[in-house]
């Protein structure tokens, strides 16, 4: 599976310089949008409220213990190799649905995907997710990010590699319940490759990361009205300028999106928060 590189760009680092600059300018247009009160998202007002060690964000912007966290850590992990702390899981239905990375004996990594009909004690035969990593950093690299849609039956991933075209964030998908999944599409390139959450219903697929260019930390968000065909919009940063944005959260319903991240304490005596933003998909 292959990340698509226009055939007039004559080196891979172009390709990614050039993607880099266009995906820029698509963020520039949605924060003049954004400036103008037509943006893609009508939000509500920001709130806070105490960062807990693993929690989940409701469509309502309300916080609840992450279960699937707490199921990855204790389920039968698939065969093959998975490396530490990479493996995610999303349940749709009766059925899950997990992510993680395998290393390759060069350094790189495969990202697999594989489902389970019985609560994660066995696991179908992996599939492939995206297999032209670049780098050489085996397992120490963020984990991605996986959302199984039961209204869509499609499954979403998102993560962070060294592709040919050059580093950045990429989002695959699958159409037939995570048995193949489409080549993977850049949603932002940059060096900086960091953590994201995806957040699927129906139409609506909403990608929260950290934004892998900006000097100090911030958090995005890429938006798509298509089932993760087209994303529409990408806007940066939807993150506030107090402190550092990191370990996004996202949560759709509906129309209904809600985008939490961990803000950074100001000091060892200041305990980390979490900004939550809800708002309703235009």
């Amino acid at each position: 599976m292959r990340h698509r590189r226009p055939a007039h760009l004559g080196s891979a680092r172009l390709a990614g310089v050039r993607g880099a600059r266009m995906l820029r300018v698509v963020a520039v247009s949605a924060l003049v949008a954004l400036g103008c009160g037509e943006g893609p998202v009508e939000w509500s007002a920001m709130r806070t409220a105490t960062a807990e060690p693993s929690v989940q964000l409701a469509p309502d912007g309300a916080l609840l213990p992450d279960t699937m966290a707490a199921l990855a850590a204790r389920i039968r992990s698939p065969e093959g190799g998975v490396c530490p702390g990479s493996l995610v899981v999303s349940r749709a239905g009766p059925r899950l649905y997990a992510a993680w990375w395998r290393a390759r004996p060069d350094s790189g990594a495969h990202l697999l995907a594989a489902h389970s009909e019985n609560g994660g004690g066995t696991w179908s035969i992996p599939s492939p997710v995206d297999t032209t990593d670049q780098s050489v950093t085996g397992c120490n690299r963020a984990p991605p990010a996986i959302a199984a849609d039961s209204a869509s039956g499609y499954v979403h991933v998102v993560f962070s590699l060294l592709g040919r075209e050059g580093p950045g964030l990429f989002y695959a998908h699958s159409m037939d319940a995570g048995a193949t999944f489409h080549s993977a599409v850049p949603i932002f390139y940059g060096d900086r490759l960091g953590r994201s959450s995806v957040a699927a219903d129906g139409d609506v697929v909403a990608v929260a990361f950290e934004d892998p260019n900006s000097r100090s930390p911030r958090v995005g968000l890429a938006l798509s009205r298509t089932m993760g065909h087209i994303f529409e919009e990408r806007l940066l940063p939807i993150s506030d300028d107090n402190g550092i944005a990191t370990h996004p959260l996202a949560a759709v319903r509906g129309r209904r999106i809600a985008v939490a991240w961990q803000r950074a304490a100001a000091s060892d005596s200041t305990p980390a928060v979490l900004a939550i933003r809800t708002g309703v998909v235009r």
